[in-house]
Formats: structure tokens, sequence, C-alpha cells
């Protein structure tokens, strides 16, 4: 448990003291590419530690002994992911190596482009790495790369933002649900916005469609028909819709502009639909899987928080502790409550295991 404890003090150290405007923002000090090697080595070093190894790890398996059945429908990236780690004697190690080295310089990458980017990261490690990118690794490379595109609609660019979508939908075809944000960084007419939009809905749509299709099945009978419940999915989205609700009703303190403004609100408006919809539907487990595209909004609004709501330096650092002692709170009451975390408990780190047989 200690090293997930030192993943969040770390950056939360630097949090509570980072300045008005933030600590080194935009600059990739030294201090951040230590962030990025520990993220790398814990994340991708790992062993059989996290909610779904033992799932991948039998992926990787099948990849192996199935190897003409293992084609690229659904989700190609992974699939080629799975087939290469299978090729090596590394195997599970490959792919959860490869996630890390998407996820945490991308992690890195946006917090980095916000405000307050130690505040940003402390509030991504609970959740956004220890339990996504240590669980749910297609969804962690995935929502990884859309930190990507966020970062590119931030600045503008409509090519960039659906490059880094596209790639997402490379791990998990669901990405795809983000491509018609790009309408709001469309610097046309609004006509032409609108056809922009229509165009996207029917390409995204279409190759979703395309993706999903070997997964339907599986899909339906897993969440639908099974009515499965995901433990803790009320209280993560809650996580999502608190961020959702405070951005929408101060939006103006938040200086948002252009492309910003309307992606963020409507972001934060599905952040607190989805909460609604947990309440009222029990195949919470779809619900909750979607919710991860919503993480980011988490990070968002909370990087700007202490400058959208304080009047004084003195009501920031407030502002910026509460923060953190509200993460901090979350996944204490995770580390020690949560029904699955066994999966991550002890953690175990690879160059540590002895009599580890990585050809069996």
């Amino acid at each position: 448990m200690l090293i997930y404890w030192l993943m969040f003090l770390f950056p939360a150290a630097f949090a509570v003291l980072e300045p008005p405007g933030g600590l080194g923002r935009g600059r990739l000090t030294f201090a951040w590419v230590f962030v990025v090697a520990a993220l790398v080595a814990i994340i991708g070093l790992r062993w059989q530690t996290g909610g779904d190894w033992g799932n991948y790890d039998r992926m990787v398996q099948s990849a192996y002994w199935e190897k003409s059945q293992f084609g690229l429908l659904g989700d190609p990236g992974f699939a080629l992911l799975t087939r290469f780690a299978a090729q090596s004697r590394y195997g599970m190690l490959v792919v959860t190596t490869v996630s890390a080295l998407i996820m945490a310089p991308a992690l890195a990458r946006f917090c980095l482009a916000q405000p307050r980017p130690w505040l940003c990261l402390t509030v991504a490690v609970p959740y956004f790495v220890v339990v996504m990118g240590m669980g749910y690794i297609r969804q962690g490379m995935a929502v990884s790369l859309l930190l990507l595109a966020l970062v590119a609609l931030q600045q503008g660019g409509v090519v960039r933002f659906i490059a880094w979508v596209l790639a997402a939908a490379l791990f998990h075809s669901t990405a795809l649900i983000m491509l018609p944000l790009a309408v709001f960084i469309a610097n046309v007419h609004p006509y032409a916005r609108l056809l922009v939009l229509l165009v996207l809905l029917g390409a995204g749509g279409g190759v979703a469609a395309a993706a999903l299709s070997v997964r339907t099945g599986l899909l339906v009978t897993n969440y639908v028909d099974q009515e499965m419940t995901s433990s803790g999915a009320v209280v993560r989205l809650a996580m999502t819709a608190l961020p959702g609700a405070v951005l929408l009703w101060w939006r103006p303190r938040f200086g948002l502009v252009d492309a910003e403004r309307g992606v963020w609100t409507l972001l934060a408006g599905a952040g607190i639909a989805a909460f609604a919809l947990v309440l009222v539907f029990p195949t919470s487990t779809a619900i909750d899987r979607l919710g991860l595209y919503l993480l980011p909004l988490q990070m968002f609004v909370y990087a700007r928080l202490p400058e959208a709501l304080a009047g004084n330096d003195r009501t920031a650092r407030v502002l910026t502790v509460a923060v953190v002692a509200l993460y901090a709170a979350a996944f204490f009451v995770w580390l020690n409550y949560a029904v699955n975390v066994e999966y991550w408990l002890p953690y175990r780190f690879f160059p540590f295991e002895d009599g580890v047989c990585l050809e069996c």
C-alpha cells in the first residue's frame, strides 16, 4: 500500500506549495521527468497486480495458441499489441509496459497544459492512474490518448484532435464517442459546423459499428442481460459530476474561450447525466465504463478551481488543500474498503519477483 501513497503524496506536496499560475507550467522539469519515469516503472513493471491482470493475461495466451483466429477485428491497435506480446518471452509485461509508455507521457503533457500541473496530477493519481491505468488497460490507453486530443483542442488543432481520437479508438473503439467534439474547434460558419458534425457522426458511427460488431453479443450479455453492477460506480461518477456541476455553475469564472467553452460545458453536462443515469439503471457497468472518458473533467476543473473561485492567494491555498484532502480521503477509502482492492494489494514489482517463469 505504501507505493500507492507515495504516488499520491509526491505530487500532493508540490500541489500545496504550487504558486498561483502553476509551478513550472508548460516546462518539462527534472521533477516531471522523474514522475514520468516512475509512473512507467510502477505501471509497466507491475506483476500480477491490478483488477484486469488475469483477463488480459488470458488474452495474451489466447493470442499465442489461436494465432489464426486472432485477427484485427475489434480494436486493431490492441490486437497487434497482444499478438506481439504473445510472441515475446515477456508476455503480459509487454502489454503493461506499452500501456505505461502511453499513459505516463500523455498524462504529464495534459497536466503541464493546465494552470496548476501538480494539482492536476494529484487528482489523477487515485482513479485515473491507479484504478484505470492499472486495471482497465485498454481504456487506460484510449483515455490517455484522448488527453492529448484535449490538449490539441485547447490549442485549436482540429486535425490533431481527430487524429488522437482515432488513435485512441485503435485500443478501445468506444473512444469514437469523443469524435463529434471536433465540431467545436472547426473555425467555420455555423452551418458548416453542422455539416462537419453530421459527417463526423456518420463516419464515427460507421467505424464504431464495424469495430463493435464483434463484441456486441458479449457486451449485451455482460452489461444488460446479467445486469452487472460495477462496484463503486455511483461514487466514481459522483466524483465526476461534482466538478461538472462546479464548472457549469461558475463557468464565467473559469475563463474558457472559444472551443474550450463548448467542449468542457458538454463534458460537464455529460458527467452530471452519467451520475443521474447510474442511479436509475441497474446496468451500471456500461455507464461506469463510458464514464471513464469523462475522467479528464476532474483534472481539468480542479486544476483551475483555485484561480477561478479564490479572490486571493490564501483562499487559493485553502481550495487547493481542500481538493487534495478530498482525493486523499477518497483514495484512503478505496485502498481500505473497496470490494476488489485485493487485486491491487500487495503491489508486486517484477524486478523484485524471484522465481517467476516467463515461459510458463
